[in-house]
């Protein structure tokens, strides 16, 4: 399943906001926490540092950020409403609201100054840009002189045996466990066709070295289904 534009995949993460925290768990065995905790202290953050999560989607990243980093203060964006109401709820519950700011806006036209955040991130966001060039430069953009970008994204991996077997999971297992527990077989369907058909890691590394980004790391995890990437400014 293929999405024209922006907007189609907003009004898709806007029907499956209420239980993509629940799905990502069940469908991940909870992996996906691992993830998230991985990217984060890698961030390096530092005492009195600004951080931005693109993608923020429901503040699983923005509430790692609060928890276990000095961050001063820490943004999300997200072009979907009802996925950033969702997320509101968790800051509330832990009392974050001092230090997290959410915005609706789109990744390809961030609402800050050039140079504001010391820290990056996008978590399994980029490969739902219409443009992923487009998505890295404008993260660079507004990236300090000294900061660091990091990605959070699936891949499909490079060993055969892995590859049919996580193929399999993506094509018949996700839309069918996706569409049983929301009802929206067809937003699992978008999900499964995003990652087949997103960029290889050594793709995903050149788009980041072309926009100016440098001593770029790519981390394997889970058997090469998932990657995080890392370049400084």
């Amino acid at each position: 399943m293929k999405l024209k534009n922006g907007r189609d995949i907003s009004a898709l993460f806007n029907d499956i906001a209420e239980k993509y925290d629940f799905l990502n768990r069940v469908l991940s065995l909870n992996t996906d926490i691992g993830w998230r905790k991985r990217l984060v202290k890698l961030s390096e953050v530092q005492k009195g540092e600004k951080v931005l999560d693109v993608c923020t989607g429901t503040g699983d990243i923005e509430i790692e950020f609060a928890k276990v980093t000095p961050a001063d203060k820490i943004f999300g964006v997200d072009f979907s409403l009802e996925m950033l109401k969702e997320g509101s709820k968790n800051i509330v519950d832990r009392d974050y609201r001092g230090r997290i700011t959410n915005l609706v806006a789109d990744a390809l036209n961030l609402p800050f100054r050039s140079e504001t955040f010391n820290v990056v991130t996008v978590s399994f966001g980029l490969r739902n840009l219409t443009d992923y060039r487009a998505g890295i430069s404008e993260m660079t953009r507004v990236l300090k002189d000294d900061g660091r970008l990091l990605v959070l994204e699936f891949a499909m991996p490079d060993r055969k045996i892995v590859n049919i077997f996580y193929g399999f999971y993506l094509k018949r297992i996700l839309p069918i466990v996706g569409g049983v527990l929301t009802g929206k077989k067809s937003a699992y369907e978008y999900l499964s066709d995003s990652i087949a058909g997103f960029l290889k890691p050594d793709e995903v590394v050149e788009i980041m070295r072309s926009e100016g980004l440098k001593r770029l790391e790519s981390l394997p995890l889970m058997g090469g289904t998932v990657y995080i990437y890392k370049g400084g400014k």
